[in-house]
């Protein structure tokens, strides 16, 4: 009788034991899946901050633009930015300058202890590409007026790299002068150079409108309104320059610093200032050099020594007269009155280049996302 319940007790024993396995195994499992799950929960949060980061970061880029680096920043070199994102999250992006108008920006996103196991990082990348104003130079000078050429006059569509300039890509000739059916280009003189492919451009395109105030996504209202520099019409100006104190350019300074065409090398102070200017009328210049995009509402004249490098366009018409006068790039004029016409004497050169032009519409430029696959998740 005592062995059976001895027997009995034993057996329960084991059975009681035997439950509280099973029930610390089912206990353990339960807090295993559970933990489990915490982690996997708190991954996914994580990984999503850290992907939300790097949004924030590529997003952050045309928002927080340097326009100096539009002409600053030489191919293969970088810019380093670093946001802070909500709960804690960061974004580091650095970005780096490709041949042409196009930036290589890669954002890694960061979220959660760093060099824990309780964090996560995401990288994008995406290609940017500034957004040029799409002006259609059609020749070296552009007009919808006559235009009259005499003297010791050059006017050349055959690509021209400024002196002191670094290459900025494939060249490209175009007309000496492009003129719209109605009207003609008049040469006196045994001096008179009018060269390009070809010399002169009789089209249609010179007589619209377009040609001259629209650019693609941007326009000449839209343009003057990101002007560096306004003027009031009817203004004379004489001996603008480039204006430097030691190293830094003085961009602020009115009215005369237009920027240094004259490259050298190291860069001077001023090199990179390409500044928008805005005639609000008529505008005469003489003495002086400057670089970028001048935009005159009226006439633009002038009177002898004064070299620009970049885009110069008038609502009006165009004298040049005297002696030293140089515009390297591109000019148009829309001669929007019948008696705004193109006069050109004296010892003057306009000639074509694309380079000046390429420097001088990408330095007011702002970078928007380059279309089709621009964006790439890199991990």
């Amino acid at each position: 009788m005592r062995r059976t319940l001895q027997s009995q007790q034993g057996v329960a024993m084991i059975m009681a034991l035997g439950a509280i396995v099973i029930i610390g195994v089912l206990m353990g499992s339960v807090l295993f899946v559970a933990t489990q799950d915490y982690r996997v929960g708190g991954n996914t949060v994580r990984m999503t901050r850290a992907a939300a980061a790097a949004e924030l970061g590529l997003s952050r880029v045309p928002l927080d633009w340097n326009l100096a680096d539009n002409t600053g920043l030489t191919v293969g070199n970088t810019r380093t930015k670093a946001y802070t994102a909500p709960r804690g999250a960061t974004a580091n992006v650095v970005i780096t300058r490709l041949p042409g108008p196009f930036f290589w920006a890669v954002s890694e996103g960061s979220a959660g202890g760093q060099g824990s196991q309780a964090s996560a990082r995401r990288r994008y990348g995406t290609l940017f590409r500034l957004d040029l104003p799409q002006m259609n130079f059609l020749g070296a000078v552009t007009t919808q007026g006559n235009t009259t050429v005499s003297g010791n006059v050059t006017v050349r569509g055959n690509d021209t790299l400024p002196p002191g300039w670094a290459a900025c890509g494939s060249s490209q000739n175009v007309a000496g002068a492009a003129i719209s059916p109605t009207t003609t280009v008049n040469t006196n003189g045994a001096n008179v150079s009018v060269r390009g492919s070809p010399d002169v451009l009789t089209t249609p395109a010179a007589a619209d409108s377009n040609t001259y105030f629209t650019y693609g996504s941007s326009s000449y209202q839209s343009l003057a309104a990101t002007a560096n520099l306004t003027y009031a019409g009817g203004t004379l100006l004489n001996g603008v320059g480039p204006i430097a104190v030691g190293s830094v350019c003085q961009t602020s300074v009115t009215p005369a610093n237009w920027g240094e065409p004259n490259h050298t090398t190291p860069a001077g102070a001023c090199d990179t200032y390409f500044p928008v200017i805005h005639v609000l009328g008529d505008l005469k210049v003489t003495t002086g050099r400057g670089q970028g995009i001048l935009l005159v509402d009226g006439n633009f004249t002038v009177a002898g020594n004064f070299t620009f490098t970049g885009a110069v366009i008038a609502r009006g018409g165009l004298k040049m007269s005297g002696t030293g006068n140089k515009i390297m790039g591109a000019v148009m004029a829309a001669s929007v009155s019948v008696d705004d016409d193109v006069s050109l004497s004296g010892n003057t050169s306009l000639l074509y280049s694309s380079c000046a032009l390429s420097a001088a519409l990408s330095a007011s430029a702002y970078p928007t996302r380059a279309i089709r696959r621009a964006w790439v998740d890199l991990y």
